[in-house]
């Protein structure tokens, strides 16, 4: 699933001070409904909870990108989302996490207390029908997801990848067609369900047909939506 789904607007608005854009500064603490709620940084690459940790709070990413993913009995990893500013992780699950969640960037999240969630849910209704609109979308994204993964090209799951990308740069006014990748080419195989080589392999068969252009390794230019669009299709 990727979450993608651009909720721009501070899921819960706490009035909390911004903190400066560096990690390694105690966290800022907040309440919502009387309870506390804290805003904790976290470097790149840094483990913000683990599969079977307890599951106490639901976490709102403010800046940065996230990645959740699952180890399987293999040793192999399978990434099952990257969540944006704006995203919720972590309220759907029971006593404990599901799945592990890792920085890709310096991110910056508020912890949220489950109970004061599950407190709001009940007593604000524009809080739930919002919550409930977050989950609907991540139950769709799961289930275009798992067709991709189970029926696509390797080309079609990129194309599509792409795609869904762009299309969470248009929905916060930024250029669709210049799309950042803060994941490896590890992360986004580990998602997709292609090994390294065949991500790096189908990123530049579509650079090569003048769909794509890559100025960076972490910048793709999308020069034909159209076409990306029709390969996404396949």
């Amino acid at each position: 699933m990727l979450a993608l789904m651009a909720h721009t607007e501070a899921l819960i608005d706490c009035g909390i001070n911004t903190l400066p854009g560096v990690t390694g500064l105690p966290p800022s603490t907040s309440h919502v409904n009387g309870e506390t709620t804290t805003v904790c940084m976290y470097h790149a690459r840094a483990d913000l909870f683990l599969e079977g940790d307890d599951a106490a709070h639901a976490l709102e990413v403010l800046e940065g990108v996230i990645c959740a993913y699952r180890l399987l009995p293999d040793g192999h990893r399978h990434v099952v989302s990257f969540y944006y500013p704006g995203d919720l992780l972590g309220y759907c699950c029971r006593a404990t996490h599901a799945f592990s969640a890792q920085a890709l960037t310096t991110v910056r999240v508020r912890r949220i207390p489950r109970h004061a969630v599950d407190r709001m849910v009940e007593s604000k209704p524009d809080f739930a029908r919002r919550l409930l609109n977050i989950a609907a979308s991540e139950l769709t994204a799961t289930r275009n997801h798992l067709l991709c993964v189970a029926s696509k090209s390797a080309e079609a799951k990129m194309a599509s990848f792409l795609i869904a990308l762009s299309r969470r740069n248009a929905s916060v006014g930024d250029d669709p067609n210049r799309v950042s990748l803060p994941m490896t080419r590890v992360d986004i195989g580990d998602y997709l369900g292609l090994t390294i080589e065949t991500v790096s392999r189908t990123l530049s068969k579509l650079k090569r047909a003048g769909i794509i252009s890559l100025p960076r390794t972490s910048i793709v230019v999308i020069r034909h939506p159209a076409e990306l669009d029709s390969i996404a299709q396949n």
